[in-house]
């Protein structure tokens, strides 16, 4: 195995165990009181903390340490493995079972008055289409990863 896929694999592997941590912390933040919390926080707290905190801020650091095509693909491998980690563990501690309808609020605009329910069976196929999705990723970079290994110098 190439050492730059090992990197890539030890990579992957963190950002996955980073977002089950943030399962952990999801899970009781939601039902967290605050009454010191702004509202335009607790307003906005799903963009602060998913998009921000949990997405770009490590694929910023990721791309800052090692800014490459094969790194972004091998962080958003591991972010689709990462957030059916995350899902799964959610509805585990928030639902007490592993495939839930707790997704309820992920697709919402409350800005517009919009929600749009989320079914169990709709969240089976999200978690199935999200892991594909991490596996053709991973074998795009390792297949990457093999053709720029090879002595293409010569032509």
């Amino acid at each position: 195995m190439p050492q730059e896929l090992k990197t890539y694999i030890k990579l992957m592997i963190i950002l996955v165990l980073f977002w089950l941590m943030g399962s952990f912390v999801d899970s009781a933040l939601w039902f967290h009181v605050s009454y010191n919390t702004p509202q335009w926080v607790v307003n906005h707290l799903d963009i602060i903390w998913l998009a921000l905190l949990s997405f770009l801020l490590p694929l910023s650091i990721v791309m800052i340490l090692k800014p490459k095509f094969n790194t972004l693909i091998a962080f958003m491998s591991a972010a689709f493995f990462g957030s059916v980690v995350w899902d799964l563990t959610y509805s585990l501690l928030t639902r007490g079972t592993l495939i839930s309808n707790s997704m309820e609020h992920w697709f919402s605009l409350y800005d517009f008055g919009l929600v749009f329910g989320v079914s169990q069976e709709f969240a089976w196929a999200f978690h199935l289409a999200r892991l594909v999705i991490g596996i053709l990723l991973f074998f795009w970079l390792k297949k990457r990863l093999k053709f720029f290994s090879t002595d293409l110098g010569h032509f």
